[in-house]
């Protein structure tokens, strides 16, 4: 997961949110998930800012059979284990900081209705604008908030002697935020596992090999050259930028660039889109 930079509010959103909202208000009951419709108008405008990746897994997905994701759930919400106040956010239904594009691993059978806020937390009431007192345990790509500040992948074995090694999604530097995430998003599942092995034995560790061969050589342009490849890895464009991040550093660590051409490696945030 990295941070995600919408850009501005397509102009259809604005007048199908102003129809939308005035039928929901109209019903004179807290609206149901087929009651909310109409705001995957907005589908394309989502997937193409995303760079057609899942804002949540990062898997490069299609448009069709995937989903315009609500941040704040529309129409209820598990706030466990901040609250049992089970309502939506159906009056941010069609707001665009609250829409995201998602596959459906991550949001129908992952995060579905999950919305964890801390303990003590005072839940948003309808027509009121975010964030109020609530305290999400859940990140959001599309906020201030750098993902990768607070996720990182390891690469280890889990389990009894001769479990298979995988590149496993945790909690960078014990943030709780970052664990909570991780669980709502399943970011853990053996699919999702086994992607990612795949990814690093096909994409990265190819361009890992490159690299370390220049800077054996000790020739500084091979190793810039190389290192540009490798740093296009980073670019918000490809698949699992947060993973490959951590998986170019745990491979060639800051100090060995650092020392060879006074470099490191940058945040995904950091990179150019």
């Amino acid at each position: 997961m990295i941070l995600v930079v919408r850009g501005n509010e397509p102009d259809t959103l604005s007048s199908i949110r102003t129809a939308q909202l005035a039928s929901l208000r109209a019903l004179g009951r807290p609206p149901n998930s087929k009651d909310i419709d109409g705001y995957r108008l907005v589908a394309e405008d989502l997937w193409k800012v995303q760079h057609y990746k899942c804002c949540y897994c990062e898997q490069k997905i299609r448009k069709r059979f995937n989903d315009v994701e609500h941040y704040r759930p529309k129409a209820s919400a598990d706030r466990r284990p901040g609250c049992s106040m089970s309502h939506g956010y159906w009056w941010l239904a069609f707001t665009w900081e609250n829409l995201l594009f998602a596959c459906d691993a991550c949001n129908r059978s992952a995060k579905n209705n999950k919305f964890p806020t801390a303990r003590g937390t005072v839940t948003l009431q309808a027509e009121n604008p975010p964030p109020g007192g609530e305290r999400p345990l859940f990140i959001d790509p599309g906020a201030a908030i750098n993902p990768v500040e607070h996720i990182e992948f390891v690469r280890q074995v889990v389990g009894s002697i001769g479990s298979p090694e995988y590149w496993w999604a945790r909690p960078r530097n014990g943030s709780l935020i970052g664990d909570m995430t991780i669980d709502v998003c399943d970011l853990n599942h053996l699919e999702l596992r086994e992607l990612r092995n795949d990814y690093f034995v096909t994409t990265i560790s190819p361009q890992v090999n490159a690299l370390n061969a220049s800077l054996a050589s000790a020739q500084r342009e091979a190793i810039l050259r190389e290192l540009d490849r490798a740093l296009w890895m980073l670019n918000a464009k490809n698949p699992y930028v947060a993973f490959t991040y951590d998986a170019l550093r745990s491979s060639i660590s800051d100090l060995i660039l650092q020392t060879a051409v006074q470099k490191s490696w940058p945040k995904p945030s950091q990179v150019g889109r």
